[in-house]
């Protein structure tokens, strides 16, 4: 189990972040914009669990329509060089991949590239069993040892709580999205998780030491199968160059992952 951080192309952030000894990877996070600086990667001292793509354009269908332009480019170099996936959400819209001439023409330019591909489940109208149906189209037009789930915990949160969908549970959800190469982002929600509503997407479960607790000891089981996860711990920092909130949730897994 590696515990990663996210990390956008950004000097400052990536000199502080190196240093952390409590933080064994990390997940680049873009903007998609200037200030994704590329040349900046022979910086980075640690392994890269994964490529967010730039968030206002994460889905699938968005990223079909650009793959042939300049940006998505340096992305996939990016993945290639340092041997990592390139996590796209499976939103709403992307019950409207299903058979589009551009959806087969970035799938075939994915498998043509050789770059694994990460299924993130979102919560706006789908959930995740809807997330794996659309990982498991996209992972037979590239290659099924390319493409892979990705489970977001408060995302799962959201779709069961706002939405009240007959959800799995985080413990069948987590066994249900287990691979070779097993990746999730690691955060809470409170209430809804919906600004609407008071919640907040993103804390670091001191309120909630007992989930935390029970997601650790389900991981903790599966690294007896052979399954071992890369943690991508996501918080609301008020500053992402020094990042107190993330720091205290590596010390709670590392906590309860001693007393196993």
């Amino acid at each position: 189990m590696r515990k990663a951080l996210k990390l956008a192309l950004e000097k400052e952030q990536i000199e502080f972040k190196n240093s952390r000894k409590e933080i064994d990877a990390f997940e680049i996070h873009l903007f998609g914009d200037e200030r994704d600086d590329f040349s900046l990667y022979p910086l980075i001292e640690k392994p890269l669990t994964t490529i967010h793509y730039a968030l206002w354009r994460s889905d699938i269908l968005d990223i079909a329509a650009e793959f042939e332009s300049d940006y998505t480019r340096k992305v996939f170099d990016l993945a290639k060089k340092a041997d990592c996936g390139i996590v796209l959400h499976a939103e709403s819209r992307s019950f409207n991949i299903y058979n589009k001439p551009e959806v087969e023409a970035f799938c075939k330019f994915a498998k043509e590239e050789g770059v694994k591909l990460h299924i993130e489940n979102c919560y706006r109208n789908n959930g995740a069993i809807e997330a794996l149906e659309i990982m498991d189209y996209i992972r037979h037009r590239v290659d099924k040892e390319r493409v892979y789930p990705l489970l977001d915990i408060c995302h799962l949160m959201m779709s069961e709580m706002s939405f009240k969908y007959d959800e799995l549970s985080i413990p069948k959800a987590i066994e249900a999205y287990k691979s070779n190469n097993f990746k999730i982002h690691l955060n809470d929600c409170i209430g809804s998780g919906e600004k609407e509503t008071g919640g907040i997407h993103g804390t670091n479960f001191s309120r909630n030491q007992y989930l935390l607790n029970n997601i650790l000891w389900k991981l903790f089981n599966l690294e007896k199968e052979g399954y071992e996860a890369d943690l991508i711990l996501e918080v609301e920092e008020k500053d992402y160059v020094h990042v107190p909130e993330a720091l205290e949730l590596a010390a709670n897994i590392d906590r309860f992952w001693k007393t196993y």
